[in-house]
């Protein structure tokens, strides 16, 4: 008998086959700042976000412009509305902290000023009282009257002049602090010195004389 030949089956492909998984919808995270990503106030970053007005402390203001620069800081950040507000009360602190400092410096400024004066060899010392008055006088008198929005006279609150109106130099020099400076003293003191000369000071010039001839300065009489 013939052997009968040995078949073996065909062996199945043992390949792997790899397929690409994508996360569901679900499963997605949105990347950090991405559209899709949540503001602290529950809006998307990326969208425009509408402030309410912001509180200011009491003794400053803000008008539109600067409310609309501020508004629209906060929204180049996507700042929530709690955080915008932070961030104002921020802006007033380091304001009042500056305001605080400037105040500082005038203050010390003028004191400074006061001292030059008050040792000033020319008004100051003994007659520095005196000389201040006078000084005031000669400032007072080309100057006009001050008067409120309404007309009504403004008053001195403090010195030896309470009560009195001030004229419009005056309050210019007491607001701008300049009243305190040496210069500005010694400029008024010596106007009103010269306002207060009681005699006429001669002067260089000499009356022209015509020159006489040699016949006359011998014959006096001869014309």
């Amino acid at each position: 008998m013939a052997e009968a030949n040995e078949t073996t089956a065909p062996e199945e492909s043992t390949a792997e086959v790899t397929t690409e998984t994508t996360d569901s919808p679900e499963q997605a995270q949105p990347q950090a700042g991405s559209e899709k990503e949540q503001g602290t106030d529950g809006s998307s970053e990326g969208q425009a976000v509408e402030y309410q007005a912001f509180s200011i402390p009491d003794g400053y203001t803000m008008d539109k412009a600067e409310a609309s620069d501020l508004s629209d800081f906060a929204k180049e950040f996507n700042l929530s509305q709690e955080d915008a507000q932070k961030m104002v009360n921020k802006h007033f602190d380091y304001l009042s902290k500056n305001n605080v400092k400037l105040e500082a410096l005038k203050s010390d400024q003028l004191g400074e000023w006061a001292s030059e004066a008050t040792a000033d060899k020319e008004f100051g010392g003994a007659n520095l009282s005196e000389n201040m008055n006078g000084a005031r006088k000669a400032m007072n008198s080309f100057s006009q009257p001050a008067v409120d929005a309404n007309g009504k006279p403004i008053l001195s609150s403090e010195g030896a002049n309470k009560g009195q109106q001030m004229t419009e130099i005056e309050m210019l020099m007491n607001q701008s602090g300049w009243g305190n400076h040496p210069a500005m003293i010694r400029v008024f003191h010596r106007i009103n010195q010269a306002m207060s000369e009681d005699k006429f000071v001669q002067g260089d010039m000499k009356p022209f004389v015509k020159a006489k001839s040699a016949a006359e300065t011998m014959y006096p009489s001869m014309k």
